[in-house]
């Protein structure tokens, strides 16, 4: 990390050392014998005789020349000269074992530090880092009846070295802190390694919080610079749970002081509420846990996708679609599905056992999951505070305006199969209602959505039916005609896609409901395989009636206020209208007026009719 230790101002990049070492106020030492253990050197590099050497550091201050022998140092300061004769680093060779198991049980579970090596090696940063777990050891051990003098002494020569270098700073940052501010020179003061760190900069703008890694100074191409922090979160990557490789948040450079709590990303104990925030998101955690395996769920708002189209740095550009609707949460299949994503990177470094995981783990938890919305048939990332469970609507079939005994013998008919008897294969557009009454999930696409050659229908299909089969969906194929018709010697081509259908559909385990306007032209082999036919007679006013009803007492009460009269219903019920065309027609005059904040009346109703139907006519 480069940082003025004593105003925050950073030089090339690097630690400017020499201010570290010759600017601060100092503390007068009790004894000679912690500054015999603090030594100081230059580290230097011989072109001639092609190696290192130390020579030691110039006094800048009388009470910090050097004294003793390297025998009684517990920290050897070394400051990196470039062959162009100024310091570029500063480095602390940690000799004292009591020292260095004391900074790593500070800092257990970071990785990246060097206090492993030998000699265990940290940056002044680190030992500033450090003071509070360091002041809190030494008041443990001054606390005990039999106390360890040597981890006493080692303690405070650390503690010294903070005081000598640092002073300046704490002082600073002392009257920072009590207006809740910071400078940007002074950034890398507030983020210790393992920091909880709170952010809403994402796509979703949904709170999160990230455990930090490491943070430096930086500077682009431009010479714009900024501090950046490496931080880490838990999350599903399509295989495996657990922490994922680091990313990278910047802040970019600013000038003054500035309030913690309005950086872009900063300590969660800097947040306002960030005891409400704690309990929120482990909450939260525990329910992105819940929600691994597949969970079919109510969505309001935007989700995440990928525009293929554009790529950022080596990965495709990702965007926001509106998604309100019915989704499917399943990281594993979206990963199968969806080759080469982005979406679920980075991939997952250090897997973490569900069953064991702990509050402090489910802080860190994703705020999104990935999976499939059925409204806009895209796979995308959908934010866990935008979902809920779906409200089925067990009363459709009463408002299924066909045949009484046909609608009995559907609903019988489908609710066998799910209670594993026989197979079932084609209605119409019963298929909602189907998917409300046996609490399923509906997966509706046109046949021209699977394509027109071979390769593209064998492809689609072959996912639909994959994924259908594995979340129980109810499937719905619109306008099949061109899947179902008689198989001929001139049409090829048309003869491969019916067999592809055919051969894909043989072993399908589900509902499947497929509709045609040439019933009298279907192939011999899939007729076979139909369980059952139902036709669809145009409709009696009568029935147009009872659509137009239900269509409209379905209006939600906050979307629009329906003033339509009985006389107008039956004026509406008289035009040649299907079940499709009246919901659509209802659907676009109360969005027209929810949009105009008006009521929802038949004036609007017929405007839309004139814009959306043509050829009206009346019984």
């Amino acid at each position: 990390m480069a940082a003025d230790l004593e105003n925050g101002v950073a030089v090339n990049g690097e630690v400017n050392s020499q201010k570290a070492h010759g600017k601060g106020k100092g503390k007068k030492r009790s004894e000679n014998q912690e500054k015999e253990r603090i030594q100081r050197l230059d580290q230097l590099y011989s072109k001639k005789k092609r190696q290192t050497y130390f020579v030691p550091t110039p006094k800048v201050q009388a009470d910090r020349e050097i004294h003793g022998s390297s025998s009684h140092v517990v920290l050897k300061v070394r400051r990196i000269i470039c062959d162009k004769g100024f310091p570029t680093d500063t480095e602390i060779d940690i000799k004292s074992d009591l020292l260095k198991d004391a900074l790593q049980e500070i800092f257990e579970g970071v990785e990246g530090l060097k206090l492993n090596e030998s000699p265990p090696v940290a940056s002044p940063e680190l030992l500033f880092h450090a003071r509070i777990g360091l002041e809190e050891r030494l008041k443990a051990e001054q606390g005990k009846a039999h106390t360890n003098k040597a981890v006493i002494d080692d303690l405070n020569v650390a503690l010294q070295y903070i005081a000598e270098d640092y002073d300046s700073t704490l002082e600073t940052l002392a009257s920072l802190s009590s207006h809740y501010e910071i400078t940007f020179n002074l950034l890398w003061t507030l983020f210790p390694p393992n920091t909880e760190i709170f952010t809403k900069h994402n796509l979703l703008r949904e709170d999160q919080v990230l455990k930090l890694q490491t943070g430096e100074y930086g500077a682009r191409a431009n010479g714009s610079r900024y501090f950046s922090l490496n931080v880490r979160h838990i999350s599903h990557d399509g295989e495996k749970f657990g922490w994922i490789q680091e990313t990278s948040m910047q802040i970019d450079q600013f000038e003054g002081a500035k309030k913690v709590h309005h950086l872009k990303c900063f300590p969660l104990s800097h947040h306002p509420d960030q005891d409400d925030i704690r309990t929120k998101l482990i909450q939260r955690g525990r329910r992105y846990v819940e929600l691994l395996q597949p969970t079919y769920l109510e969505y309001t708002g935007a989700a995440i996708t990928e525009n293929r189209e554009v790529v950022i740095e080596g990965e495709y550009k990702q965007v926001l679609i509106h998604a309100s609707g019915r989704i499917m949460l399943d990281p594993p299949t979206f990963l199968q599905q969806n080759d080469f994503t982005d979406l679920l990177k980075p991939a997952v470094e250090t897997e973490v056992h569900t069953p064991s995981i702990t509050d402090s783990e489910l802080l860190f938890c994703n705020n999104h999951v990935a999976g499939f919305s059925f409204s806009q048939k895209r796979w995308g990332c959908f934010a866990i505070s935008r979902m809920g469970p779906v409200t089925w609507n067990t009363d459709a079939f009463s408002k299924l305006v066909i045949d009484p005994r046909r609608r009995n013998l559907v609903h019988s008919l489908v609710k066998s199969h799910w209670n594993g008897q026989d197979t079932f294969d084609d209605v119409t557009l019963t298929a909602e209602v189907i998917a409300e009454v046996t609490k399923r999930p509906l997966y509706m696409l046109s046949a021209g959505e699977l394509g027109t050659s071979v390769d593209d229908v064998e492809k689609k299909l072959g996912m639909v039916l994959d994924v259908t089969r594995r979340w129980g969906c109810v499937l719905l194929i619109d306008e099949v005609d061109v899947f179902l018709q008689q198989r001929d010697t001139v049409s090829l081509e048309r003869n491969a896609l019916v067999s592809i259908f055919l051969r894909r559909l043989e072993y399908f385990q589900g509902v499947l409901i497929m509709t045609t306007n040439r019933k009298h032209t279907i192939d011999a082999a899939f007729d076979s395989r139909i369980h059952f036919k139902l036709h669809y007679p145009d409709l009696s006013p009568e029935s147009r009636e009872a659509i137009w009803r239900n269509c409209l007492a379905s209006v939600p009460s906050n979307a629009a206020k329906v003033e339509i009269a009985d006389k107008a219903i039956k004026e509406l019920a008289a035009l040649q209208l299907n079940g499709r065309q009246i919901k659509n027609a209802v659907a676009c005059a109360v969005s027209i007026a929810t949009e105009e904040n008006t009521a929802l009346n038949v004036e609007g109703v017929r405007v839309v009719l004139d814009m959306v139907v043509e050829g009206l006519d009346e019984d």
